[in-house]
């Protein structure tokens, strides 16, 4: 096996945490607390933040197989393919319908200098949108379990040669009638998949209702890969529910994760069992939006960084006292200077004449 930091099996010295390490393939992940990927949301800036505060994977944004095999400079594919050393663990994920675009993206992406250092290949067989759909990719795959094995056979023997493992996201099923999620993760599984991550919901629900995580429990039961649950996991109690409940090996965050970067830690300690930590203050969160911001702005231009931006700082707001002022102002600003000055405001309004500070 050649030398690579994945290759050191990490080791858990407490059998009663539910904080544990995780083998993937041959390689090693340092807990079981992932960034669940969100198109337009989990860029690497994010990613890196995420991995601070105790996200053990995180996972590039979707990016089409048959893209990379026709777009050989990347000019639109770059930009969602691009890792950071501050991100890692992190897995590329790559969506598609055809294993021929699969075999070729895979070796294209692990030939890269720098993308080859990423922890794994993700097959996302999840995506519930029309735009992905409507190729036969994503969760319709869910309906074509022939194709949806030869696409993941194809990404394994591809990454075979480059010793990455291939991991696969899918749903629950396509709709409650038709679902069979462990014949779908036995056949994952059976064709080289070295984890499973499964979103708890069919694709005719979209993100609405009730994660069902029996099911999360049932494709535990099926394989003896890694399973990754997620759907409803949203802080520390949650992730320890869905834990003890499934029977799965970690816990995948997504949604609860937007704005809010420091459940990776606050989930860590319940799964450790610690005391519950305090919720981060306002000026972490005024410091970490703005952080984000910046580095997004550097990262694409300063109208475009600000612009893109919009969104990530109301979740920073979203649900904290005295913001709705700041969220107006958040959705149209358009500088760096803007985005300091209303950041700044909206801090100072949690502190009195004298200095003390009301965060309620």
């Amino acid at each position: 096996m050649t030398d690579h930091p994945y290759n050191e099996m990490p080791r858990s010295d407490d059998n009663q945490s539910l904080f544990r390490p995780v083998a993937v393939g041959g390689r090693g992940l340092p807990g079981n607390l992932a960034l669940a990927p969100m198109a337009g949301a989990t860029d690497g800036v994010f990613r890196a933040i995420c991995r601070e505060q105790g996200a053990s994977l995180t996972c590039t944004e979707l990016v089409s197989a048959r893209g990379i095999r026709h777009d050989p400079g990347w000019a639109r594919s770059w930009r969602y393919l691009a890792i950071t050393p501050a991100e890692q663990p992190v897995a590329i994920q790559l969506f598609g319908a055809d294993p021929d675009d699969f075999d070729y993206a895979v070796r294209a992406v692990l030939e890269h200098p720098v993308l080859s250092s990423a922890f794994a290949i993700d097959i996302n067989m999840v995506c519930p949108v029309p735009k992905v759909v409507g190729t036969g990719a994503g969760s319709a795959l869910m309906r074509d379990l022939p194709l949806a094995a030869r696409v993941i056979r194809s990404a394994v023997a591809a990454a075979s040669g480059y010793e990455v493992p291939v991991t696969v996201k899918f749903r629950t099923g396509w709709d409650a009638a038709t679902a069979d999620t462990p014949a779908f993760a036995r056949m994952a599984e059976q064709s080289g998949a070295a984890m499973l991550m499964v979103h708890a919901r069919t694709r005719d629900m979209m993100y609405a209702g009730q994660a069902d995580w029996s099911v999360i429990a049932r494709v535990k039961a099926a394989v003896s890969v890694p399973v990754f649950g997620n759907g409803d996991v949203r802080d520390g109690p949650s992730a320890v529910a869905m834990l003890r409940e499934t029977g799965a090996d970690g816990a995948a965050i997504g949604r609860g994760a937007l704005g809010n970067p420091w459940v990776f830690a606050h989930a860590a300690a319940a799964l450790r069992g610690e005391a519950p930590l305090p919720p981060p203050d306002v000026a972490a969160r005024a410091q970490t939006a703005l952080r984000e911001v910046r580095e997004r702005a550097a990262n694409l231009g300063e109208a475009r960084g600000v612009r893109e931006s919009r969104k990530s700082l109301l979740w920073y707001l979203h649900g904290t006292p005295r913001a709705a002022e700041t969220r107006r102002r958040a959705a149209v600003v358009e500088s760096l200077k803007e985005v300091e000055r209303l950041l700044a405001d909206w801090e100072s309004s949690f502190f009195d004449k004298n200095g003390a500070v009301h965060f309620t």
